[in-house]
Order: C-alpha cells, then sequence, then structure tokens
C-alpha cells in the first residue's frame, strides 16, 4: 500500500484542488500528518501551493506513476478484485452515472430539461435507487475494501452523503461544492482506478 507521503500526493489527484483539511477528510489521516507531507511536496517541487489549497504537479504524478505498481501489486494479482472492479464498471458505475442524469433532469414532452425538483415522488424514486445501488455497490467493492481500507472510507462516505440528501439537502445528490454523493463517487472510481491500474471508461 502507499506510505502518508504517497497517500497525501495520491488524493491529490482525486480532488484536484484542496486544502489539507480537505484531503484529510477524504483519507481520515490527521490534517497536521497532511500538512507535513503537503509541505514537504512542495519542497519536493511535486505540489504546487496556491492560496491555501494544493495542486499536484507533474513530478508528483511521475512519483505515484512509478510507486503504484509496487503498492498495489498484491491486490492486482488477486482475482477476485479483478472480478469485482469489472462487475463495477459494467453495472453499478453505468447505473449511478443513469440515476444522476435522472436527478439533474426530467422528461417534458419527449425533451430532457433540468430538473427543479418540484416534483417529490419524482426525487424520492431516484434517492430510492441510489440508496439500493449504494447497498449494491458495498457487496460489489467487497474484495477490494477487504484489502483497501480506503475503500470503505469511501462508502462510508457516500452513505452519509445519501443520508443528507434524503433528508432534505438535495445538494447532496450531485452538487459539486459539498461532498455529494456524486462528487464522492467520482473520487472512489478514481481511487479504484489507480489502485487496479485500469484506465477510466470513455
Amino acid at each position: 500500500m502507499l506510505d502518508p507521503y504517497q497517500l497525501t500526493l495520491h488524493t491529490l489527484t482525486l480532488r484536484q484542488l484542496a486544502s489539507a483539511e480537505q484531503l484529510a477528510e477524504i483519507t481520515g489521516q490527521p490534517v497536521a500528518d497532511v500538512k507535513a507531507g503537503l509541505e514537504k511536496a512542495v519542497a519536493d517541487g511535486a505540489v504546487v501551493a496556491a492560496r491555501g489549497s494544493y495542486m499536484i504537479g507533474p513530478a508528483g504524478r511521475e512519483l505515484l506513476d512509478a510507486a503504484y505498481p509496487d503498492a498495489f501489486a498484491g491486490l492486482r494479482a488477486t482475482p477476485a478484485v479483478a472480478e469485482a472492479i469489472e462487475a463495477f464498471e459494467t453495472g453499478v458505475n453505468k447505473r449511478v452515472l443513469s440515476l444522476t442524469t435522472d436527478w439533474q433532469t426530467v422528461e417534458v414532452d419527449g425533451a430532457r430539461v433540468p430538473n427543479d425538483h418540484a416534483d417529490a415522488d419524482y426525487d424520492a424514486g431516484i434517492l430510492d435507487r441510489l440508496g439500493r445501488t449504494h447497498e449494491k455497490t458495498q457487496k460489489v467493492l467487497r474484495p477490494i475494501a477487504d484489502a483497501d481500507p480506503l475503500v470503505d472510507r469511501f462508502l462510508d462516505r457516500l452513505g452519509t452523503a445519501l443520508i443528507r440528501a434524503e433528508g432534505g439537502e438535495t445538494d447532496y445528490v450531485s452538487g459539486v461544492r459539498v461532498d455529494s454523493f456524486h462528487t464522492v463517487w467520482f473520487q472512489m472510481h478514481e481511487h479504484l482506478l489507480r489502485v487496479t491500474g485500469r484506465e477510466r471508461p470513455e
């Protein structure tokens, strides 16, 4: 697995531009440890600092590309992991993308238009399907989560976003300014691709 320094750099590939606190929220690392890692990374030229936020640079990406094969060698060689990521890509990932579209838009007279969320029953139906998809995802990804605790953390964060959305905070389905279900899903997907060495599907 990745060491703490590598993990901090890796998290920046999932969040793109983030503060130490935001990175710590993703991994569960102590904020002080993340800050120390970021300071070292800036000094090493692997990360760029920008007004309290950080962005990984080319040198940081090269470091990670060299680290991933060794860090995840055992996991990548496990048949159950290969089966799990294939089931994820062909099943629940496509389902979440479709549900996100259905959440953001509705069909009116044969055309898709932005969802104004005035139809509570429509939204509730999507949230119910999203909840069932989340349950399925936990089962699909279990072989990977058993080897990589960060995947379990992503699954927990997805559950938290879902609870908030069900409680009326609709931004927690696909909003970009909060840790919405869609935002956390994107981060988890990127993590899974890097862990397993796969390319993001077009």
